[in-house]
């Protein structure tokens, strides 16, 4: 993913958990606080003019603390994410859902070059709302990640392995990828394309290895048995966890 951007992200007067988002909307929400995302920005866009590690995880913890209301919150703001990451596992993983069917049978791809597998899954997992685009990025560059070196689409290549990279770089994509949305003009801050690529990949790295850390564990046993709704409550357990690690970041 590029770092331009056709808008300049939220402000503060925007909510912290858009509607479409929301997997908890009987839950009262805090108002947002005025100015929440000028810390996170400015740390960030001293991170991207420098390439300092610690700026990044400067960035990262205001981003937690504030700019996104806290770990209860990001978890709600991630609930479109956590939904089609359970849509993503069940289909990997081949679980019939509710109505008995998965969302793609994988047998049907069979024999596809693997990148026309992958955007035929992207498309069927996509929701249609305000992070359509995002959930459908992110599913694509983790199957491509995940599935690395394989040219021709074969289920039998879906491993417990497959699966657990598969959905750990999925919920690291829709993180970074939110926050790049969040971080409005700090990106300008990068004077040459080698500074944007290297802010790109530190930035990734340093949410991926947090991710990995909360999520791997969680993924042990038999994971293809895992009903859906356990695998989504993961996620958000996952992304309350990270909130709370990235809270402590000075």
């Amino acid at each position: 993913m590029g770092t331009s951007q056709s808008s300049t992200g939220p402000n503060g007067g925007s909510p912290l958990v858009p509607p479409w988002a929301d997997d908890q909307p009987e839950q009262p929400l805090s108002p947002p606080q005025r100015r929440r995302f000028a810390p996170f920005r400015e740390s960030l866009g001293n991170a991207v003019s420098n390439g300092n590690k610690a700026d990044f995880r400067k960035a990262i913890g205001h981003y937690a603390r504030k700019a996104s209301g806290g770990s209860s919150n990001a978890a709600r703001r991630l609930g479109s994410v956590t939904q089609a990451g359970g849509g993503l596992f069940g289909t990997l993983a081949q679980i019939a859902m509710s109505s008995g069917e998965p969302y793609i049978d994988l047998a049907r791809l069979t024999g596809l070059p693997c990148e026309m597998a992958i955007s035929a899954i992207a498309q069927a997992l996509t929701t249609q709302d305000g992070d359509s685009e995002k959930i459908s990025a992110a599913i694509n560059n983790a199957l491509i990640e995940a599935l690395d070196g394989i040219e021709i689409f074969d289920p039998q290549k879906i491993t417990d392995d497959v699966i657990i990279n598969t959905m750990i770089g999925y919920l690291t994509e829709c993180i970074f990828i939110q926050m790049v949305m969040d971080s409005n003009k700090a990106w300008n801050k990068a004077d040459t394309p080698s500074k944007a690529i290297h802010a790109e990949t530190e930035l990734r790295e340093l949410i991926k290895v947090v991710v990995d850390k909360h999520m791997a564990p969680k993924l042990v046993g038999n994971i293809k048995n895992f009903p859906i709704n356990q695998f989504i409550n993961i996620e958000r357990q996952v992304i309350i966890e990270v909130w709370q690690e990235w809270e402590a970041y000075e």
